[in-house]
């Protein structure tokens, strides 16, 4: 944080308590003349200077185990704003102690233990968290009324969205829309989730909870109202794609001019040229830079979403698909190699549709475009893949692996997936995450495969690889071999061949029978 606002040409005191990262971010801002990293404990630094901003980013936490006071977060909020201008702006970053992803079993991320602060089990000298009330009342307290929430996604760390209050409320914007794909970690590794996070957030937004419940909070606070006027007043929300490589991040700004909300997509890295990409039978194109208006509507994607989460099978899938392969089927023309779209129908997945208020399926994010022909097969190959993974997991599907469930989609409207093979996706979609993501392509051709086997299942439980699989079957058998080696079990051996010659034919029969 410090090198990038150093960068942005920003005079930067870095105030940290840690002589090892003292160090550490020194070198790292070595060659930028307005940065100044001072090793010192916030309660005792002093200076004369003040300052347009203080950060506090996952720093507020910590007061009780570090600040010797009543009240260490009051003390540290206080001493925050003493360094700010009359007019200057403190910048908070904190999990939020009743975020929704805790009451869905992720561990507290300080302590690792799930439901501690939930339970409000924080001891005087651990890491605390407080709630929206809470952490409001202590910053007024502080000499700091004037407070602006924000709420990033999945949390403050890395943040892929971030809502203001405002995109809660504008007609027609709909904020549960760009939570739809989040998925919550786990400080704590592993996680088996209680319900579905992404399908709980639209009825927490309607009944106004989600500035209660968000995961984090991203908090602006002031001595004065005029500390806010430098801020856009149009802004409603960003999602960042930057788990891509630097040339791909991508930033998409929703602003709200004359009750007519836009879509601005732009680069994060502008002085980055984006190449071609070369697939194996053609190359695809980043397409940026531009603005579009929002299209009301609902999230197609949601209903697929709703319908698993009821428990609805094979035929519920198919049903909800329906629309969209016909979309499909009516821009498609025969290619060389069977049924395909044009080369700016490639993103053109569920995820990139919205329902109008009409019924009517509309696309929106046309991001990547293709130098050739789009092949229908890898279309519905990969807008399926990524609606699953997206999905809950359905009793109603149980037994069925994904790639049967896509080629029973198929079938239900005569696409001829034998024109499109599994490979072919494979080898396209490898590629692409290789390239964007900066992947291993073996290693995801491997996770894909695998994946293709797989029965649908909850994003938030992890697919695990065919390695993992191995070994906890090594395991097992491991385990099976060490019980019939004890002397229990050798013991009782002959017992349980009576029972297999006396009674199994009969408990066979009657199996049969029945």
């Amino acid at each position: 944080m410090t090198r990038f606002m150093g960068e942005s040409g920003s005079e930067v005191v870095a105030v940290e308590g840690s002589t090892r990262r003292a160090k550490i971010t020194a070198e790292r801002c070595r060659d930028l003349s307005n940065v100044r990293v001072i090793c010192e404990d916030i309660m005792h630094f002093s200076t004369d200077q003040r300052f347009d901003f203080v950060t506090l980013i996952g720093v507020l936490e910590y007061a009780p185990r570090y600040i010797p006071a009543e009240d260490p977060i009051l003390a540290c909020l206080k001493q925050a704003r003493s360094f700010l201008k009359p007019e200057g702006v403190l910048v908070l970053a904190i999990e939020n102690q009743l975020g929704l992803k805790y009451f869905n079993g992720c561990d507290e991320d300080h302590l690792g233990k799930p439901y501690y602060g939930l339970h409000g089990l924080y001891r005087k000298d651990e890491p605390t968290t407080h709630g929206r009330a809470a952490i409001e009342a202590k910053l007024v307290a502080a000499g700091m009324p004037y407070i602006q929430f924000y709420y990033p996604f999945p949390d403050y760390k890395l943040p892929q969205v971030i809502l203001s209050d405002a995109a809660l409320s504008a007609s027609g914007f709909d904020a549960a829309a760009l939570l739809a794909g989040m998925v919550s970690g786990n400080a704590g590794g592993e996680l088996h989730p209680n319900f579905h996070e992404n399908l709980a957030w639209r009825p927490i937004i309607d009944n106004g909870l989600l500035p209660h419940l968000s995961n984090s909070f991203l908090i602006l606070a002031g001595a004065t109202e005029e500390a806010f006027i430098k801020f856009e007043k149009d802004w409603l929300a960003c999602a960042y794609a930057t788990s891509r490589i630097p040339v791909y991040a991508t930033e998409t700004r929703f602003t709200c001019v004359d009750n007519n909300v836009l879509v601005k997509k732009q680069r994060l890295h502008p002085d980055c040229l984006a190449p071609e990409i070369d697939l194996p039978n053609s190359s695809i194109l980043h397409q940026i830079n531009t603005v579009s208006n929002y299209i009301v509507g609902q999230p197609y994607l949601l209903e697929l979403q709703q319908r698993l989460g009821r428990g609805e099978g094979i035929a519920g899938v198919v049903e909800w698909a329906m629309p969209w392969l016909d979309l499909l089927l009516a821009h498609s023309f025969e290619g060389e190699n069977g049924a395909a779209l044009p080369g700016d129908w490639i993103d053109a997945i569920p995820q990139n549709f919205i329902r109008d208020p009409d019924g009517k399926l509309q696309r929106i994010d046309d991001e990547w475009k293709v130098s050739g022909p789009v092949p229908l097969g890898l279309l519905l190959v990969r807008g399926l893949v990524n609606s699953i993974g997206l999905s809950p997991t359905s009793i109603g599907l149980r037994g069925m692996e994904i790639k049967l469930l896509i080629e029973t989609v198929a079938t239900s409207r005569g696409i001829d997936m034998s024109q499109i093979t599994f490979d072919i996706f494979l080898e396209n979609e490898t590629t692409l995450l290789s390239v964007v993501y900066g992947r291993d392509a073996r290693e995801s051709r491997q996770n894909l495969a695998f994946a293709l086997g797989q029965y649908p299942a909850c994003p938030m439980i992890p697919v695990l690889s065919q390695d993992h699989h191995n070994h906890v079957e090594a395991e097992l058998t491991g385990e099976i071999a060490r019980v019939k080696s004890t002397a229990s079990w050798q013991i009782t051996k002959p017992l349980r061949g009576v029972w297999n010659v006396l009674f199994y034919p009969i408990l066979s029969h009657l199996r049969g029978t029945k």
